[in-house]
């Protein structure tokens, strides 16, 4: 049972993370965009995007772990 608890420590942890990561995606495309760098900061975007679906991932993931 102690390996459950670790593992729910480590997705909450990679959980947040990966916000912070989003966030900074955001920003970065923000920059790019201000910047004149349109396709640039579509592709951050999109990079992103696939940050925001592996959170949503890991959230399902602790959702099945806790009762």
């Amino acid at each position: 049972m102690e390996e459950a608890n670790r593992l729910r420590i480590v997705l909450k942890q990679l959980i947040e993370n990966n916000e912070y990561l989003a966030e900074n995606y955001r920003k970065w495309a923000r920059v790019a965009a201000t910047g004149g760098l349109d396709t640039v900061s579509k592709e951050i975007d999109e990079a992103g995007q696939f940050i925001q679906i592996a959170t949503q991932k890991l959230k399902g993931a602790l959702g099945l772990m806790e009762p």
